[in-house]
């Protein structure tokens, strides 16, 4: 049976598929030959994942505070008004 794109972007999107056996390895891979928006989405993933390792290995500081800051600001409630974070 046919993977789904529910459970291949969850796989892609996790530290499972790096654990997991061949055999849900290979079907994944099936999948992506298949289905452009998972490819995409895997494509995604990886352009996220190598931005992060390397704002991690930078020593920019102001970088690393405006990301942080951009993330909160993504996390607040538009109706909670400014300064909360929905906690």
């Amino acid at each position: 049976m046919m993977l789904t794109c529910k459970e291949v972007s969850s796989s892609i999107s996790s530290d499972g598929l790096e654990r997991s056996g061949w055999w849900h390895r290979l079907e994944v891979r099936m999948h992506l030959l298949m289905c452009r928006y998972c490819r995409r989405y895997a494509a995604q993933i990886q352009a996220v994942n190598a931005a992060a390792r390397g704002l991690f290995e930078t020593t920019d500081r102001a970088a690393v505070t405006r990301l942080e800051g951009s993330i909160l600001d993504s996390l607040r409630d538009p109706e909670d008004g400014p300064g909360k974070t929905g906690e």
